[in-house]
């Protein structure tokens, strides 16, 4: 019993800290608690505690509801770099300036750039979806002059909404499928409509939101004063440029047929990782702007600096946080806590269940990201009727999108606008997000429980 209540405050300490990010001076010197430092250190304490050992910690990463966390650390942070790699090639800034270049108004692109997200989210991943276009769009304002963040948000609010329509759009909802044994037809007949309302609640929220802060008129101009014919000059290689973008259709398509091959999309993901890490290796020398790391290979010097700095785009500080958080779930399973958690939801009105199981597993979300989250809810409700797995998945997806660390792509995003210059914290975040984000919970799980109603009547 002391080691639960342990492990809980453990669990809520992390969480304030890792959104807090405090600083503590040591030695006349500023250190940053930063998500990995603060995660580390209660990987130490839990294990200097008794509580979790190395065995807990290797147990947690094993296959859990059919899902296997190891596996889902390959998908994010080997997809980060696929697509780290392809806007090293230029070739993003490139597909940007056409992009703004055949808008002729910001509600224009507005609407063109949410569809295009969800489309591609619909057949592929939200996380592949949100680190791809990601750059264009922040691309694209530098190229008309414009405001990106009505347009990031938009975006990223899509490929976390789309992705509810098949289980192959996010990795919670394999977890949510798994737990209640449903296949990929029958999911998605359970979820398409949920999924309507929610795109349509969605797009007229941010619509009306931003609808007077778009540009009437969009302007293209090359950035720094550059012409238009040398929007290509970000072409740094022009081999390195189509070998990568070829490589990355061939993966979209991979990952798009994945079921039809059979082949999962983790596989996909770390086969592709390597033919990247081999491209950005062959190219290295021709590409490197900087001599920082150098190779001797007998006479001759190879420049790797490239390659390491593709390497170190990916956001491998995550990788603690992310860990310590499916222990705690993996802890939290040994203590007996899933079990008692399930034993809450038992309400005896379908409605009033299924709105607070979405609400609250979406808010769950951004306690303990939305991953080890889904592992935990589907562990406590898994034999619960239908409409408790509908109301997973909208929390699962819907979640994501309350603050950033409600969804590691979120986290992974703020990082990726911070390499670009842009601000993205949770309080700006939550400003834009969280009235849209509410309305379309409230919608998505009332549908839900429509379709619900109507398959058990049928």
């Amino acid at each position: 019993m002391i080691a639960t209540i342990i492990t809980i405050n453990l669990f809520f300490a992390t969480v304030y800290l890792v959104v807090k990010e405090p600083e503590v001076v040591l030695k006349n010197k500023k250190i940053v608690l930063d998500y990995a430092r603060v995660s580390l250190g209660v990987l130490g304490l839990l294990i200097a505690s008794g509580i979790a050992s190395l065995a807990t910690i290797k147990s947690a990463m094993m296959p859990q509801m059919n899902i296997v966390p190891w596996q889902i650390l390959i998908i994010f942070f080997g997809s980060a770099y696929i697509c780290g790699s392809l806007d090293a090639s230029g070739v993003l800034k490139l597909i940007a300036y056409k992009f703004a270049s055949k808008s002729k108004s910001g509600k224009k692109l507005f609407v063109s750039l949410v569809l295009l997200a969800g489309v591609l989210t619909v057949f592929t991943s939200n996380d592949i979806v949100t680190l791809t276009l990601t750059p264009i769009i922040v691309y694209i304002s530098q190229y008309a002059g414009i405001n990106p963040i009505p347009y990031l948000i938009s975006v990223f609010f899509a490929s976390n909404t789309w992705s509810m329509f098949f289980y192959i759009g996010n990795p919670t909802n394999v977890i949510v499928a798994q737990a209640y044994s449903l296949g990929f037809m029958k999911y998605a007949k359970l979820m398409f409509f949920p999924t309507v309302v929610a795109i349509i609640t969605s797009f007229l929220g941010f619509y009306y939101k931003y609808k007077n802060i778009l540009p009437e008129k969009i302007t293209v101009a090359a950035p720094h004063n550059q012409d238009s014919e040398s929007a290509g000059s970000s072409i740094k290689d022009k081999h390195y440029a189509i070998l990568s973008s070829g490589f990355f259709v061939i993966f979209f398509i991979t990952i798009a047929i994945g079921d039809l091959i059979n082949l999962q999309l983790w596989k996909s993901i770390l086969i592709f990782s390597g033919i990247y890490l081999i491209l950005n290796a062959a190219f290295s020398d021709v590409l490197s702007e900087r001599d920082e790391v150098v190779l001797e290979i007998g006479k001759i010097d190879y420049n790797i600096t490239f390659l390491v700095d593709t390497i170190r785009r990916v956001p491998w500080k995550m990788l603690p946080m992310v860990v310590t958080f499916f222990v705690f779930v993996h802890i939290f399973t040994l203590f007996g806590v899933t079990k008692y958690v399930g034993s809450l939801f038992n309400f005896t009105n379908d409605l009033i269940g299924t709105i607070i199981t979405t609400f609250v597993s979406a808010f769950a979300a951004n306690v303990m990201i939305n991953q080890p989250m889904t592992i935990f809810f589907a562990q406590a409700l898994h034999t619960k009727p239908l409409n408790y797995a509908m109301s997973l998945a909208i929390g699962s997806n819907i979640g994501g999108n309350i603050t950033l660390i409600g969804a590691l792509a979120g986290v992974m995003w703020s990082r990726i606008l911070k390499f670009y210059g842009i601000e993205m914290s949770n309080k700006i975040f939550i400003k834009e997000a969280f009235g849209v984000a509410m309305m379309t919970l409230f919608t998505s799980s009332l549908s839900s429980w429509l379709v619900y109603i109507f398959a058990l009547k049928s």
